[in-house]
């Protein structure tokens, strides 16, 4: 019987350096330029259903350039503060470009991730990922097509299917959008995370010197569903200040095969292969 991720939740708060309209297109105004800064907290660090046995809150300020063309550019520093770690952990850097033709939106981003060396994120063997998504409002429910490349020793391609809907209160002040995913992916990242990562020996005087331990995932570049997600993102407006919540439950699916190789200072290796735990 699979198990199930618990939610995991987002808060964030932005500030804009210029004033906005009241309005479900405030943040990309075709008619002004602005500046955005944020701050956003997520209770535990989850890539389609995949994450370490550690949990990863991340507390994650940003700093973000909008131009009315269209074109963005930003940067941001996630914070890990948990079981007795203290560190950056991930910096990232990100260019784009927004449009919005009648009923139908898009999407384009580049994004460099730098990882601290001792991260246990799924996803810390990333250099970086190519993203796209393209949606189409039908009044009463938006459809969205997600898609892109994770670049690694192997590159990855990823794909989502799903459907949202916008709900405005309070002069559109306030809006909660429930939304659904299906997400696909290939996952090298994954594998590298296993072989580079969860059991990589960093230094020679770590416990378990002398045994040496190997793990990869056998089917790593098979493209399958990795989970099903519901959100609610709640989005309320102040000002020049908008406040996120976004309450997320993820539902992993397919299991993957993983290898495990352990060798003692014997040097008599033993092979096995598991199940991963969802």
């Amino acid at each position: 019987m699979k198990e199930i991720f618990p939610c995991l939740f987002i808060c964030t708060i932005f500030f804009y350096s210029t004033a906005k309209a009241q309005d479900s297109t405030q943040r990309n105004d075709p008619d002004k330029s602005y500046f955005e800064t944020g701050l956003r907290y997520l209770s535990n660090n989850v890539y389609l259903g995949r994450h370490d046995s550690l949990r990863i809150p991340y507390l994650t300020p940003s700093f973000t350039y909008y131009n009315k063309s269209g074109f963005y550019a930003g940067t941001s520093l996630s914070y890990l503060n948990s079981q007795g770690i203290s560190r950056i952990d991930l910096i990232e850097l990100n260019v784009g470009y927004m449009l919005t033709l009648q009923k139908f939106s898009g999407e384009i981003s580049i994004e460099k991730d730098f990882y601290n060396s001792e991260s246990k994120n799924v996803k810390s063997e990333t250099k970086g990922s190519l993203n796209g998504t393209l949606s189409y409002n039908l009044g009463f429910i938006k459809p969205l097509l997600q898609g892109g490349i994770l670049f690694n020793k192997t590159d990855d391609y990823y794909a989502a299917l799903g459907l949202e809907h916008a709900i405005f209160f309070d002069d559109d002040n306030f809006e909660m959008t429930p939304s659904f995913l299906i997400n696909a992916s290939t996952q090298n990242y994954y594998s590298s995370y296993y072989s580079q990562r969860k059991y990589a020996v960093k230094k020679k005087n770590q416990p378990g010197h002398g045994t040496i331990t190997k793990a990869y995932l056998p089917n790593s570049s098979e493209f399958k569903i990795m989970d099903y997600e519901f959100s609610l993102p709640l989005d309320y407006s102040a000002g020049k200040f908008i406040f996120d919540f976004t309450p997320t439950f993820a539902d992993p699916v397919n299991p993957n095969v993983v290898v495990v190789t352990i060798t003692p200072a014997s040097g008599i290796s033993v092979t096995k292969t598991r199940t991963e735990k969802l």
